[in-house]
């Protein structure tokens, strides 16, 4: 009787095999059951999440992750309500993976923010769903949901207070969509005392990410309004990086601040005890590190001159001499030979260092004939004054570090000036300082006109860092334009001379004249983060001009979603032919 009930049943699942089969662990649908059983659901989330993550670390997923996102989303949305128990593990799921259609779920997250502890969790959880998938279309209800906490912080306080609104503001950054500017700008206008500073800073970048004009009153005005602790990633940089991101439309508002017209500003600084010459001489900054050529003269016109030149009209004042280190560097960085006249006859005014070595590094940077002249007749009669100098022993250092500049500024043809005034200084220390920027010279003289020949220098990691400074200088001449070039230059900003890094950041930029270049960008972001918490403080201003770089070179935020649609297009149209 027993072997003939086992027969039977043998017999029963040959007719109807399927049903004796087990439930396939790959299909969304053997998941998609359990989840929908309460009694199940909890085993079905965890077997769920497993596969999940198993297509997500899968090549050529796209396909299989757009499957996920029509069978698996609208059931998270279904079971949502009932199942507040599964909320972390449907948001960890929808993380894991990464696709934009996790919205629907998303938006009811961010819509149970209630104060409580598992709804600012939630919260959380959804808004690095947003972020990894760039989910444009929840764009609403981030800005909803932070406007609702700016009007009424109290659902964002605790132990770590603004966190929510903070983790917000950056997702509307990575998001960069226009609708985005108003809510961001009311973050921008809060106070210290009613907001955090560290949600002001991530404002400011996110207007930069989005680059659009109408946030340039409110980045102008939040480096006099919020007060904040020096550093490089101040309210004060922040702000001017988003600036320089948004670039040409901003100038004007800035020029108002350089002439001391803009009166929300100057209202701000006055109540914070800032003086209007700290509002100019940070007009001067951020003009300076956009690039802005369409400044030049109005820069140049606002550096002091009346001590400058052969018959100067007036005594040197140390506070104007100051402000001309300022605006010395500011017209280095825009690098347009329009302003070296000016530069060149105020080289030798002061003979103080404070503001002499900015102007020679200004012309180096600016470089051409004029300016290699120039620092010819700084190498020739150049020297500091004793009074200025703890130690005597460097009153002719401008000469020999001031050679360094005029290699750079040299062209082939006008190199041969240079090494004359090279070759005919007297001082013993001189010549053995100057000595060391021999590899620029040797470079030139073996690549001339040569773009490949640079280039190989430029690339080789063990060459002479001023070698490779040199090469970069020349293919920024000779390459105008070209991203590929641009590209290895900003792969060179790890050359280990700081002062080198300052030539790598500031190059691409300007060759390439308003041209986005997503490889630059990341490889600045490559060689920052792989340094993150251990640069010392030489490194600050390679850093912040990078960061000026890269928001100068980062495609427009209407490039970077079409880049997006493309990308997970060309996915699944290659996963469908490869199956």
């Amino acid at each position: 009787m027993r072997k003939l009930v086992i027969a039977s049943l043998a017999l029963a699942c040959l007719v109807a095999a399927p049903a004796c089969k087990e439930p396939d662990p790959n299909k969304f649908e053997t998941h998609i059951e359990k989840i929908k059983d309460p009694a199940k659901r909890a085993t079905g989330m965890a077997d769920l999440e497993r596969l999940v993550k198993a297509v997500a670390s899968a090549p050529d997923n796209q396909a299989r992750l757009d499957e996920f996102a029509e069978k698996v989303v609208p059931v998270f949305v279904e079971v949502w309500d009932e199942a507040k128990e599964q909320h972390d593990n449907i948001l960890n799921i929808l993380i894991a993976a990464g696709h934009p259609a996790g919205c629907p779920v998303w938006e009811k997250a961010l819509a149970g923010i209630d104060g409580s502890a598992e709804a600012r969790k939630e919260a959380l959880l959804a808004l690095e769903g947003i972020k990894k998938s760039k989910s444009r279309q929840c764009a609403k209800a981030v800005i909803e949901a932070l406007d609702k906490l700016i009007a009424d912080p109290k659902f964002d306080k605790g132990n770590e207070e603004g966190r929510l609104r903070l983790e917000m503001v950056e997702t509307l950054g990575v998001l960069r969509v226009p609708e985005a500017v108003p809510v961001l700008i009311k973050a921008m206008e809060q106070t210290k005392e009613n907001q955090p500073v560290a949600v002001h800073r991530a404002a400011a970048t996110a207007l930069g990410n989005i680059g659009d004009p109408a946030a340039v009153d409110a980045l102008i005005t939040v480096t006099f309004r919020v007060p904040d602790t020096p550093s490089t990633s101040d309210i004060g940089n922040r702000s001017k990086t988003a600036l320089v991101a948004i670039g040409e439309p901003a100038v004007p508002q800035v020029l108002k601040m350089l002439r001391g017209e803009h009166e929300e500003v100057n209202k701000l600084a006055a109540e914070h005890g800032v003086p209007l010459q700290i509002v100019k001489n940070t007009a001067a900054g951020i003009l300076g590190a956009m690039g802005a050529k369409q400044a030049v003269e109005e820069i140049v016109a606002f550096m002091p001159q009346d001590d400058c030149g052969e018959k100067p009209k007036a005594e040197t004042d140390p506070e104007q001499a100051a402000l001309r280190a300022i605006v010395a560097q500011a017209l280095g960085f825009i690098g347009d030979e329009r302003a070296v006249d000016a530069l060149c006859s105020c080289v030798h005014a002061t003979h103080n260092p404070g503001d002499m070595w900015p102007i020679v590094e200004a012309l180096g940077r600016i470089g051409g004939k004029k300016a290699t002249e120039c620092l010819v007749d700084v190498l020739e009669r150049g020297e500091y004054d004793p009074e200025y100098l703890t130690n005597s022993d460097f009153r002719y250092e401008v000469r020999w570090e001031g050679a360094r500049f005029a290699i750079m500024a040299a062209s082939p043809e006008d190199l041969p000036k240079v090494e004359a005034a090279i070759a005919a200084q007297t001082d013993p220390k001189v010549k053995e300082k100057i000595a060391q920027w021999q590899p620029g010279i040797d470079v030139v003289k073996k690549c001339k006109d040569d773009k490949a020949c640079y280039l190989g220098v430029l690339k080789d990691t063990s060459a002479h860092w001023f070698a490779r400074e040199k090469a970069a200088v020349e293919l920024a001449r000779l390459a105008k334009g070209d991203v590929e070039v641009a590209t290895e230059i900003a792969k060179a900003f790890k050359v280990r001379s700081p002062d080198a890094r300052v030539t790598m950041a500031l190059l691409p930029a300007q060759m390439l004249e308003g041209k986005s270049c997503a490889a630059c960008v990341e490889a600045y972001q490559k060689v920052l983060e792989a340094e993150k918490g251990t640069m010392d403080a030489k490194m600050q201003l390679p850093v912040l001009v990078a960061r000026y770089t890269m928001a100068k070179l980062r495609p427009s935020a209407a490039e970077e979603k079409a880049a997006d649609e493309a990308a997970r297009k060309a996915g699944g149209a290659a996963e469908a032919k490869g199956g």
